[in-house]
């Protein structure tokens, strides 16, 4: 049977004293560093911050042995699992924030929507961005998930991207091909577009310190 349904979508506010900031962004983008970086700023200036990876605990670690091509399992599943791990994150987030102590967190809810478009093969991104925001995440699991205060996305051409990897001594994962930088890329574009209000874009192309600069530029603290 078919059923035709409609819906708003309101993002959930962070109202604790504390400011949660995310950083988007194609691989090699430099979220990483940016982290660390924005973090030593905040804490220059005297705030308490906690810093977040994507893939802590127990399901992080199983996430990761799949992004490195050790334990493959269906795209598909690989998303809920990441799901799931940020899911559980989502208490000690809020406490943090409660104590009026920052989060800075390498990825968030837009990097869900990103990699399932990826993983869904669809180039119908509005349609498949909107299932993935209606039945994956926001009247699921992700309702109840608050939203950051500053989302940065790290704006970087994907030659660049597949530039920097290409330098770097890690091991390969899985989402690191250059077909699916490229795609993801478009994605990313898309979404910045799309949901403009819910970005702040930095050249990611310009030196690291002036990157740095320009983040915390932007961040209004409580």
């Amino acid at each position: 049977m078919k059923y035709h349904l409609e819906f708003d979508i309101e993002f959930k506010k962070n109202e604790y004293p504390g400011r949660f900031i995310a950083f988007e962004g194609i691989d090699a983008s430099g979220k990483s560093t940016q982290v660390e970086l924005v973090a030593e700023k905040l804490k220059a200036q005297g705030r308490v911050v906690s810093v977040r990876n994507p893939f802590e605990g127990e399901i992080g670690k199983f996430i990761r042995q799949i992004l490195s091509g050790e334990k493959p399992l269906p795209a598909v599943t690989l998303q809920y699992l990441i799901s799931a791990n940020r899911h559980a994150q989502q208490m000690e987030i809020i406490e943090d924030l409660k104590k009026g102590q920052d989060v800075i967190i390498d990825r968030y809810i837009w990097s869900a929507v990103a990699y399932g478009i990826l993983d869904k093969g669809s180039y119908d991104f509005e349609k498949t961005a909107t299932w993935l925001l209606i039945e994956q995440s926001i009247l699921s699991m992700y309702h109840q998930f608050i939203m950051p205060d500053h989302t940065f996305y790290l704006d970087i051409s994907a030659s660049e991207a597949i530039e920097r990897l290409s330098k770097m001594e890690k091991t390969k994962e899985i989402y690191e091909d250059a077909g699916k930088i490229r795609k993801i890329v478009s994605i990313y574009q898309y979404l910045v577009k799309t949901y403009a209000d819910q970005f702040v874009v930095i050249n990611g192309d310009q030196p690291v310190e002036k990157v740095t600069e320009a983040i915390v530029k932007q961040i209004v603290l409580p």
